[in-house]
């Protein structure tokens, strides 16, 4: 770490100095010590040197700093306290979160930890019996949300403060009060004055509902403890070639959303690992949704998606089967390890990523070098026409499929063969073209296409270098006095100068190949697009167009190239005949009338199903299926048919006469607080502020 601050006083030994229990945060260490004392974590920090004080009297303390130490010391930090507790520096920094889960962490591009990254958030999680044992001090271990369950105790972790009902470590312990190891320090609404007052202290040793678990769910906690530590997983899929953490927890927690989907869902899945104990306690969880989110609120939530999430990657065949049928196709899969991204190509009807198929391909024992002079930077029109992948600029799509037709059958990257034909294209935009490829029915037959296109290249003298081409100096092709001569001879109007920058783009492409972004510099570009190049060639009248040819025929001849103008090798070779059609206008739609007929569609709403049943049935969106609805003329209703219906004199007695909380009334009536609260509202009682008890 770096010193970011400096204190301009030296601190002193304390005399009494707690140790650090193994697997103990830093924030827990510091409340033991402020506790023993009997200070404030404000004098206790004081007299540690992690604040700056003036006769006695602290002054740079704030709010944050305490949650800023259990993230992070600097070096300083971590030298006086050192200097008065006599405990080693390095075991300080060892009990940052920093530390301790930096394997877990990924950094956006301005260096600040992704909220999206595994080990992103607190959980504050506790096992009661760890703080009996302990004296109320907590594990590292507990904090992040990968933490589940307790090897020591077999239990699962308790989520939230059984009195005030919110997650006992959310924030840290203020610096103004003295910490009470075991209790809670939330602070809650109250008549007394002054943050002491108005503290939750709950005792949050107290274990009225203690959940065991099974040795599947206690293996699995210890698996991503141990990936967590080590920076890595070699087991199951990763057994030939082990990954780093943080792709494999995206792994896991990919696979433990889809099974607690599969679960909520109703699908078949093989729970027996978790025990029937623990699957009802999930589904009476506030996790047992449809709506599952990709990192769970509660433990039990938790512990049943990783359980299943790691026994499934001991075994290939099992990931297979969990993600069959459950994955969309339009999501982006590349945050995961290349193991998993072929198991979801499976799932989603490849045999695996676009780019990893080509590149298997039997090598032919030509380099790519020699093959990228046989491709133009832009694929030939006539295959682009063909083969080109629906919605995607056509530019893009014919940098992306010439550097395809360069790396199949070779171990270079796609970025790599990129640069062979066109070091300025816009390589990230050319990348998703091939990630994506393959996902639509219309281009399934693209990537065979490929294969055989390079297998011919390969075997077959091509009448044009396109590598040549590419190095010649274009800035002197079709002078204006040239053009105006063509159109002469041709009998029709020259039109302005954007006609003939225009004939002038379009004889660059045509000779090298290359897109229009790479026309000489020097050259008027006002108005010269693709699209633009695009619409005047297909309006070019044929005496035009022979003028043209001849004019790149001579220019061809001055630099000493024999060889034809353009070249195109036929489509149809070897590659069957493909039926000619347009690009569907709205493909989700047209997939769901594949299964369901729109009318068929409206007659299952008017009987009671709703649109997310309908539309995980058709696997698009239940907005698409709204919008079907919505052709067929059928009147939506305003969400999901209401599940619970609740007297309201029953619902005033418990809430206002009895002075249950929300939460309380939720649990009697087997629902959520947020359908409490909306019977709440519509019955007109006037709802409490959330912590505050009512009167009976």
């Amino acid at each position: 770490m770096t010193t970011t601050s400096t204190i301009s006083y030296e601190v002193r030994v304390l005399p009494f100095r707690v140790r650090p229990l193994p697997d103990e945060p830093f924030d827990s260490w510091l409340e033991k010590m402020a506790a023993t004392y009997g200070a404030t974590m404000n004098e206790m920090a004081c007299a540690l040197g992690l604040i700056e004080q003036q006769e006695g009297v602290a002054v740079s303390a704030t709010a944050w700093m305490a949650d800023s130490w259990a993230t992070a010391l600097t070096d300083e930090q971590a030298s006086r306290l050192e200097a008065s507790t006599g405990i080693p520096a390095d075991q300080f920094q060892e009990m940052t979160r920093m530390r301790f889960a930096h394997h877990a962490i990924r950094y956006t591009r301005r260096g600040r930890i992704s909220s999206q990254c595994p080990a992103a958030g607190t959980a504050g999680r506790y096992c009661p019996e760890c703080l009996v044992d302990s004296g109320g001090r907590w594990r590292m271990s507990w904090q992040f949300p990968f933490g589940f369950a307790c090897f020591r105790h077999r239990r699962l972790l308790v989520d939230r403060c059984p009195v005030c009902d919110r997650p006992a470590r959310y924030r840290a312990h203020p610096l103004a009060l003295v910490p009470v190891p075991g209790r809670c320090h939330n602070p809650v609404q109250g008549p007394g004055r002054g943050p002491q007052a108005n503290r939750c202290r709950a005792d949050l040793t107290a274990d009225p509902t203690r959940t065991p678990v099974s040795r599947a769910v206690l293996d699995a906690q210890r698996a991503l403890m141990r990936i967590v530590s080590t920076g890595g997983a070699g087991f199951g899929i990763y057994a030939e070639a082990p990954q780093p953490a943080v792709a494999v927890l995206e792994d896991t927690r990919l696979l433990s959303r889809t099974a607690r989907h599969a679960i909520a869902a109703g699908d078949r899945l093989d729970i027996s690992p978790l025990g029937e104990e623990l699957v009802a306690l999930f589904r009476a969880s506030e996790d047992w949704t449809t709506a599952v989110r990709a990192r769970p609120d509660s433990a039990v939530g938790a512990a049943v998606g990783t359980t299943l999430a790691v026994t499934a990657l001991a075994k290939p065949g099992s990931v297979a089967a969990l993600l069959q049928g459950r994955l969309a196709q339009s999501s982006s899969y590349t945050a995961h390890t290349p193991q998993l991204q072929t198991l979801i190509a499976a799932a989603l009807g490849r045999r695996r990523r676009p780019t990893v198929f080509l590149q298997s391909a039997p090598p032919s024992g030509v380099s790519p070098v020699e093959r990228a002079r046989k491709v133009p930077a832009q694929l030939w029109g006539e295959w682009i026409t063909r083969y080109a992948p629906q919605r995607v600029g056509s530019e893009v799509v014919a940098s992306a499929l010439a550097a395809a037709v360069v790396f199949t059958g070779t171990r270079l990257t796609h970025s790599a063969a990129l640069a062979l034909l066109d070091p300025q294209a816009p390589a990230r935009q050319v990348t998703h073209v091939m990630r994506d490829l393959g996902r639509s029915s219309h281009d399934v037959g693209t990537l065979h296409a490929i294969l055989r296109l390079a297998a011919f290249l390969d075997t077959h003298d091509v009448p044009v270098d396109y590598a040549r081409r590419r190095a010649l100096d274009y800035s002197g092709i079709l002078l204006e006095s040239q053009w105006q001569e063509v159109c002469r001879v041709a009998g029709v109007s020259a039109g302005g100068g954007r006609r003939w920058r225009l004939a002038r783009a379009l004889l660059h492409r045509t000779l090298s190949g290359n897109p229009i972004h790479s026309i000489p510099p020097e050259w008027d570009q006002a108005g010269v697009t693709a699209p633009a190049v695009a619409r005047f060639a297909d309006g070019l009248p044929s005496a035009v167009r022979t003028g043209l040819d001849q004019l790149a025929a001579d220019f061809l001849l001055v630099n000493g190239i024999d060889e034809p103008v353009t070249w195109t090798p036929e489509p149809s070779d070897g590659v069957p005949d493909a039926p000619a059609a347009w690009a569907r206008s709205r493909p989700a739609r047209s997939t769901a009338a594949d299964v369901m007929p729109p009318d068929v569609l409206a007659r299952a709403y008017a009987a009671g199903a709703s649109t997310y049943e309908i539309a995980a049935d058709v696997n698009v969106s239940r907005q698409t299926v709204g919008r079907i609805l919505a052709d067929t003329g059928t009147k939506s209703r305003r969400g999901r048919p209401p599940t619970f219906t609740l007297d309201s004199d029953w619902l005033r007695d418990h809430y206002e006469t009895q002075g249950r909380t929300m939460a309380q009334i939720a649990h009697l009536a087997g629902c959520s607080e947020m359908t409490i609260n909306r019977h709440l509202h519509a019955a007109g009682i006037t709802v409490r502020p959330r912590g505050k008890a009512g009167t009976s």
